[in-house]
């Protein structure tokens, strides 16, 4: 996945995606479709660091090219 992924609950309790990429966007209604969009976002979230891990992360990175 790459670019930006919105999901949104509607008020009858279905949801829909919006995923903007390289030029493209695209809104997804197909439940089928919106339910692979959202488990690829959990996979990715899931993998992601923490934010203090993150910021730990960065910094070590700057350190090692500052040097």
């Amino acid at each position: 996945m790459t670019g930006s992924l919105t999901l949104l609950w509607q008020k009858d309790g279905s949801a829909v995606a919006y995923k903007e990429g390289n030029g493209c966007s695209e809104l997804a209604e197909d439940p089928d479709e919106v339910l692979r969009l959202r488990l690829s976002y959990d996979r990715l979230r899931d993998l992601a660091l923490s934010p203090s891990d993150s910021l730990t992360f960065i910094r070590d990175v700057l350190e090692e090219h500052r040097s």
